[in-house]
């Protein structure tokens, strides 16, 4: 019987220069003049010869990652004969999962997640960190008594393992929570390669915009099941598909409930895109044994004991 296969794809902080680098040159440069129609400039250009600075603006990092996120899909998914049993993305690669999944057009999701991206530049400045070995029940006490003193917002913004969670929010309410935390002897912490404070209420103006946008976006329920990050669920209709993404802007993403829906296969897990990091948190979660991330130099090799 072939084992089950969920594919997993990184959100934003994953990118690099250069991370499209080790695709065939004619797959990437197939999408190439669709992809400067679509958005009005040369993303790949961008990838390949663009300053890090650029590529970490977020309405280009979004668009970036959803891009290189896909064409390792296209061409692991064609060289392996493999198809998906299950979908996710962790915060904007749930768009790459739902891309992947017909859900949306090329098009259409490189456009949305470019203009996303422009919503979320406007947004109040914030940070976002990964708090390190503690649990969600400490960090919520420490943020909302934040909260109360400095009246601003700060709050988990995702809870990826049992003892790694990332706070969001105001910079003076994150900063304070770092304090206080450390005060309690909780000292490691790691700062999101990120512009923006995403999961957090700061995102309430941008998340209203965007839901007009999506309003106006025609979208079908992918062929593939695709777990959502609000809630690790998976949606019925196309009014529970938009409301979710909405408020994904504005709430938490519960990876550590995703990790236990996909643990329950006992199959493989391919971390789809740029990076590693998704493979980390599935460690993280108890998830020892057949993870595969196509950005391993052995991905192949490792992979095909498995299929």
């Amino acid at each position: 019987m072939p084992r089950h296969i969920t594919f997993v794809f990184p959100g934003q902080g994953s990118q690099s220069l250069g991370m499209l680098d080790s695709l065939p040159e004619n797959l990437v440069s197939k999408y190439k003049d669709e992809i400067v129609e679509t958005l009005d400039f040369d993303l790949i250009d961008i990838i390949k010869n663009g300053d890090a600075e650029e590529l970490n603006k977020t309405s280009i990092t979004q668009p970036a990652i959803l891009l290189t996120s896909f064409l390792y899909y296209e061409h692991i998914s064609n060289l392996l004969n493999i198809k998906p049993n299950l979908l996710c993305g962790h915060s904007l690669g749930e768009y790459s999962a739902l891309l992947v999944g017909g859900s949306l057009s090329f098009r259409d999701a490189l456009l949305l997640v470019h203009k996303r991206g422009l919503l979320m530049e406007k947004s109040e400045k914030g940070l976002m960190y990964a708090i390190l070995n503690t649990n969600l029940s400490i960090i919520m006490d420490v943020c909302n008594t934040v909260a109360k003193e400095t009246n601003l917002i700060v709050s988990p913004a995702n809870i990826n393992t049992p003892n790694q969670v990332v706070v969001s929010g105001n910079v003076e309410a994150v900063k304070l929570v770092l304090k206080y935390l450390k005060e309690k002897g909780f000292r490691k912490n790691i700062k999101l390669n990120v512009k923006v404070p995403s999961h957090c209420h700061l995102m309430n103006n941008p998340a209203a915009k965007f839901k007009k946008l999506l309003d106006k976006l025609s979208l079908e329920l992918p062929q593939y099941d695709v777990i959502h990050n609000k809630n690790a669920q998976i949606s019925t209709s196309i009014n529970d598909l938009k409301t979710n993404l909405v408020e994904q802007l504005t709430h938490p993403v519960m990876w550590v409930n995703i990790m236990k829906y996909i643990k329950n296969f006992n199959g493989i897990i391919i971390e789809c895109g740029p990076g590693s990091v998704l493979s980390g948190l599935a460690y993280g979660n108890g998830i020892n044994k057949n993870v595969y991330s196509t950005s391993s130099n052995k991905f192949l090799e490792d992979i095909k004991k498995d299929i």
